[in-house]
């Protein structure tokens, strides 16, 4: 693809016709977060009522085939954003998104002077999506994989995760890094109850991607337990709470000993989607595998 032929421009109402043709293809839009178009009157209220604060329509002779977005943050967030983009189908592989986001990026910090990162968050199993981002010189700061299953967000910088040590990790009742030769791998940590709920307590863990697979949670866990009951004699039943589609996690409780105990059904939000959960647990009379 020659580059000069790829422009960015904002959207106009005779885009329509070229937004739908590719905005109603849900192999797009299954990774975006509008739905899928079906008619030129819904192509024509994405083009008018759209809330984003910035966004191009990415041409190729004057045609539109996708888009750039950018999400500016507020407040204390000022100085970052988010970017995103999609593109048609019929145009993947030829090299034009990451065009596109170098051309973007300059407009952006230009027109929002306050910015001084531009950040994109991209599923974990999205390789194309990643090999956009670093081409266009982005790097690569926190993993989703392990995020997307536990309560806190992806990290996004060095500032963030010594935030997050001074913040969670220190002031935390009961929480040990993974390390393996003394590096931090993941943690894992226990919330003992209190009052009447004293006599259990929670348990959760998280490995770093590269290191899955290994049985390394497994180890963990079972060096974690007779350090738990040592510490807090009270307690006499671990339990863990594991997202059913989690299998890996469940693979970890049930080699170290904990019981499935059943399935708790729309037990709780989890980054806005109502999920359903499983109870495990292990008491301090049961021995660890």
């Amino acid at each position: 693809m020659d580059s000069s032929r790829i422009t960015l421009r904002p959207y106009k109402s005779t885009d329509a016709d070229d937004v739908l043709s590719w905005a109603s293809d849900d192999r797009i839009t299954r990774s975006t977060h509008f739905s899928t178009l079906t008619s030129k009157e819904d192509a024509l209220n994405f083009i008018d009522k759209s809330s984003i604060p910035w966004r191009r329509s990415i041409c190729i002779d004057d045609r539109s085939i996708g888009m750039v977005v950018a999400r500016p943050g507020s407040g204390d967030d000022r100085c970052r954003a988010e970017i995103g983009y999609v593109l048609g189908v019929e145009y993947w592989g030829q090299g034009i998104t990451p065009v596109a986001v170098k051309m973007a990026i300059p407009l952006i910090l230009d027109e929002f002077p306050e910015i001084v990162r531009l950040q994109a968050l991209s599923n974990a199993e999205h390789k194309a999506s990643h090999r956009v981002l670093e081409k266009a010189g982005f790097i690569k700061d926190g993993d989703d994989r392990v995020t997307q299953t536990i309560r806190w967000n992806t990290l996004t910088s060095k500032e963030e995760a010594l935030t997050f040590i001074k913040d969670v990790c220190i002031p935390h009742p009961w929480r040990r890094s993974i390390c393996i030769d003394d590096r931090s791998i993941g943690f894992v940590s226990v919330f003992p109850g209190s009052g009447d709920d004293r006599s259990r307590s929670d348990v959760g863990y998280a490995v770093a991607f590269e290191y899955w697979g290994q049985g390394i949670g497994t180890e963990v866990l079972k060096m974690t337990i007779p350090q738990v009951y040592s510490e807090f004699p009270e307690v006499i039943r671990l339990q863990a709470l594991v997202d059913v589609e989690n299998k890996a996690s469940q693979r970890v409780l049930e080699k170290v000993g904990f019981i499935k105990e059943g399935k708790l059904r729309k037990y709780g939000y989890h980054k806005g989607k109502l999920v359903d959960l499983f109870m495990y647990s292990l008491l301090s009379t049961e021995s660890i595998y």
